[in-house]
């Protein structure tokens, strides 16, 4: 049976896999790499095994006998190990637009581009902001980060959903391309969503 201090590690290595499996989707898409794109579903695969791994390991040591914190830490990083999974999953459904984008030859406008650029740049931010929360065991720093950001990132998609569909009334994007954007905007959002989550819960271990 593992300890905690070896699960810790293992978490922070599944931290820093999605933060690198987000930016590498993320220069598939600027640059319309399917190499890089076909990397990161490889990379899930992996994030999915050790998904079941940390959790089986952290499920048979809460049926040892353990003190009551132990038990509560190991609840926290359960919810870390299944939000950073999820977080993954995203990931894995921005790439199957992107890749339906790179397959069709569809072009986003320059306002979109630079709409998601800046959702992106944010919700890296705030993923890297939070692996390294993990990585440092940094409570303070994790609370931060949930205090900056709180619906910064809710916001930002709803303004994006808002002008992508006022270009599509106006003609100035393809109509083909109103739902993938709509979509990455979504996914992203929802990456942010589980990062906070992530972070809210480094700041309730003990």
């Amino acid at each position: 049976m593992q300890d905690l201090t070896l699960i810790r590690e293992n978490i922070n290595e599944m931290a820093g896999l999605t933060l690198s499996m987000l930016e590498t989707a993320f220069a598939g898409f600027m640059k319309n790499d399917s190499d890089a794109l076909d990397c990161v579903l490889k990379e899930k695969i992996r994030l999915n095994v050790m998904e079941k791994e940390i959790t089986s390991s952290l499920v048979d040591i809460s049926r040892a006998k353990i003190t009551a914190v132990e038990k509560k830490n190991i609840m926290f990083m359960i919810h870390i190990v299944t939000d950073l999974d999820q977080i993954g999953d995203y990931i894995e459904a921005i790439i199957e637009r992107i890749q339906i984008k790179i397959e069709e030859n569809l072009v986003f406008s320059d306002d979109s581009l630079d709409e998601y650029k800046h959702l992106y740049s944010v919700v890296q931010t705030e993923l890297a902001d939070t692996e390294k929360a993990l990585r440092m065991n940094d409570k303070n720093f994790a609370r931060r980060i949930l205090c900056s950001t709180q619906n910064h990132v809710d916001n930002l998609v709803a303004q994006y959903r808002q002008s992508h569909t006022k270009r599509i009334v106006a003609g100035t994007c393809q109509p083909r391309t109103c739902n993938m954007f709509s979509d990455l905007l979504d996914f992203t959002g929802q990456i942010s969503r589980h990062t906070k989550a992530v972070a809210k819960n480094i700041s309730d271990l003990q």
